[in-house]
Order: C-alpha cells, then structure tokens, then sequence
C-alpha cells in the first residue's frame, strides 16, 4: 500500500488555510435569513429527488401512490438531516479537542475556527428544516448517544480528518447530483446549495492536512486509519435505510429496510456517492484490504461481494415471503370491506410466532378502531387480525399473530 502524495510547489498549510479564510470572506451565508422559511411548500415536489429515495426502483416504490412516494422523501430527509446534525456535532467537539494543542495564532487555527462557526450554522439550518417540514427529528438512543459524546476522544491526527471527509463527501456529492432536481422542493434546492458551497472548503481543508499527514505516519497507524475506515460503509448503511423513516411513512419498517438494502438502483446511487472519496483514499494509500471489503459488502463500492445480514432477527427471516401486495377482504363484525393491502411477516425468535403486518389502503368505517379485532382473508386464507391504528396518510396499520393470510 502505497501513498502518491503530491507536495512539489504545493501550497503551505498556512498558505492554504489563508485561500480558505479569504473564500469564506467572500462567500458565507447566514441560514437563518438566506433562506425563505415562510416560503409555502409545493404538495406535489419531493424532499430528495425520487431517485435518490433508498426504495426508489423496487417493486414497493412502484406500488406507492405519488403522494405516498414525497412522504417517504419527507422522512427520508429529515432522517438525513438529524444525521447530519448529530455528525456536526461529533466533529465540532473533535476539532475543538484538537485545537487545544495547536497555535491559536496559525491560520489554520483560525480557519478550524471559521469552520466550527460553519457547522454550528448547518446544525441550526437543519434543525429549522425539519421543523419547517413539520417532522419531528430523528433522535439517537441512549447507547448512541454515548458513543457520540465518545467518539470525539478518538478523532485524533489522521483519523480526524478521515473521519470528517467520510462524514461530509458521500453527502456532498449526493447533493450535488440532486440539489437541481426540478422535483425537489425549492427549500431543499436552497439548503443543499448553501451547504454544498461551505462544505467545499472544508473538504479542501481536511484533504490538505490529510496529504500532509500520510507521508509522516507510521506504518502501524497508516494500517490502523486505512482499514478503519470501512466502518463508515456499515454507519451509512444503516442510516440510509432506517427503520424509523419507513415506519413514519406507513410502510412495514423491516421488509422495507431489507428491500431498500437489496435493491441494485440504490446501490448505484450510494456507489456514485463514495466515488469521489475512495478515489482519493486510494491516490493517497488510505483504502485497505479489510476497508475495501467493507465498503463493497455495504455496496459502496462496485464489485462482486456478499451482503452483511442485515441482523439477526432480519437474517432468521430471510427464507420467509418478503411482501405481500395486492387484493384482500376485511372482515369487520358481519360486514365484508374489499380492500388492497401490503403486508409482511418474520418469524419471532423471542416468543417463536410468526408476526405479520402491514396497510389497509381502502375506506374503512369510522368506528373500527372502536372495534379492532377483525378477520383478514387473501386467496381464500382467513386470519384473524387487529387494526391497531389509522395513519396520518389517512390508511390503517393491520397486525396478527400466527399463520398469516398471505404467503
């Protein structure tokens, strides 16, 4: 593993941290004004471009309706954004830590300064948009949340900024490919574009210190950082297909996940995403063996591989039906209700029943959350079955315990 890193008439790092603070100079932005936060929001555009949803070309997308797609896009964002807001928040603490043992008087401890202003306005820009969408943030759990206050104690040197253009080039060339989409919000237009432009500079940045790192690094921890690296496909692997954004979309969170992370569209899209950094991980002998592995198993690069399984209640269901799709009959009291409805199931390894649910799309009387338990019937198989509740969308969620009524 070597590294090519190119130093002839290159630039200092006080010259070029000095190029970055002139364009910050020359091009900030203030979100709180540069940005039209009253600005109505179109009910036909979507929040990611179509493409860019992780369902987008499976068999579930294409049996959505419109206006069921953009909710998806909603959640999907505001997933991304809490993300992204949660990330800021690691690298602020991080580059803070680090400045502690530099020169506060070197330029480019002024422009690690100009940065965490940055991203301390991208963190407030986020939260604003997901208010704004009216969706509520997706939150971490108590065990992520201590490993978010943890992680920052072991960004340090190199795998600082690696860690920093993990975090923020996969996003970034997303966004670039997108923020143009005639179908996006116009909200969202502004809001990739904005950060797009600052977090150019900061990629600058930590792909300069990193240039300037590898050559001094010792062999044992050029090892350690350009295999460690390959954690960051498993991170956004689950991120891009979290179950929560699904669940808030009305849609069976688990077979959803499993399709979205089986789909070949998605996986262009996420490969498309990481190119631009493992194109420079490899120029400078950061991409290892067991990373490389890693980044193609999650699918963020091309090549012949063996998918992670996904985990293990996931992986004990993989041989069951994944969804079932299409025509049904409710039977509520001693009324029929001919209904469509997409269901799933998995085989619990906790209590050993097979637990299946999903969406009744058609009308249903408007006392029958008064009287949930009823009787689900597909092809001719009857299972008996609750409506546990009807969704913002307007659509009821179905559920039952044993043999279901489809597969």
């Amino acid at each position: 593993m070597t590294a090519s890193v190119k130093t002839t008439n290159s630039p200092t790092r006080e010259e070029f941290s000095e190029r970055l603070l002139k364009g910050s100079v020359k091009k900030s932005y203030e979100p709180v004004v540069d940005i039209d936060w009253d600005a109505p929001l179109d009910p036909d555009k979507f929040f990611l471009p179509p493409k860019v949803v992780s369902l987008y070309g499976t068999p579930l997308w294409d049996g959505m309706t419109r206006e069921q797609q953009i909710e998806l896009s909603r959640q999907e964002l505001v997933n991304t954004l809490s993300a992204g807001i949660w990330f800021e928040n690691i690298l602020n603490q991080a580059l803070l830590r680090d400045m502690m043992h530099k020169d506060p008087t070197d330029l480019a401890t002024h422009y690690a300064l100009t940065e965490l202003g940055d991203e301390t306005r991208h963190m407030v820009m986020f939260g604003r948009a997901i208010e704004r969408i009216g969706a509520k943030p997706v939150r971490p759990r108590y065990y992520q949340r201590v490993m978010i206050n943890g992680l920052p104690l072991a960004f340090k040197g190199s795998l600082l900024w690696v860690a920093a253009m993990i975090g923020e080039e996969i996003f970034d060339s997303l966004q670039r490919q997108m923020m143009d989409d005639p179908e996006l919000q116009p909200m969202v237009q502004r809001l990739m574009r904005i950060h797009v432009t600052e977090e150019a500079r900061h990629i600058q940045f930590a792909r300069d210190g990193l240039r300037r790192r590898v050559p001094e690094m010792p062999r044992i921890s050029r090892f350690w950082v350009a295999n460690l690296n390959g954690v960051g496909g498993l991170f956004f692997r689950y991120l891009f297909s979290n179950k929560v954004q699904y669940r808030r979309a009305g849609l069976p969170a688990r077979a959803a996940r499993r399709m979205a992370r089986r789909s070949p569209h998605r996986h262009e899209v996420q490969a498309s995403g990481f190119a631009p950094l493992a194109a420079f991980l490899d120029e400078v002998g950061l991409m290892g063996p067991i990373a490389r592995r890693m980044w193609k198993r999650t699918h963020f690069l091309a090549g012949p591989t063996t998918d992670v399984a996904d985990d293990p209640e996931d992986a004990a269901c993989q041989d069951d039906e994944d969804v079932y799709d299409g025509p049904a009959v409710l039977h509520v009291g001693e009324t029929d209700y001919p209904a469509r409805v997409r269901l799933t199931g998995h085989l619990d390894p906790i209590d050993g029943q097979y637990h299946w649910q999903g969406t009744v799309f058609d009308g249903l009387p408007d006392d029958v959350l008064k009287r949930p338990k009823v009787s689900l019937s597909v092809n001719g198989r009857t299972a008996p079955a609750r409506i546990t509740e009807r969704t913002p969308q307007g659509v009821y969620s179905v559920s039952g315990v044993g043999t279901p009524p489809f597969g």
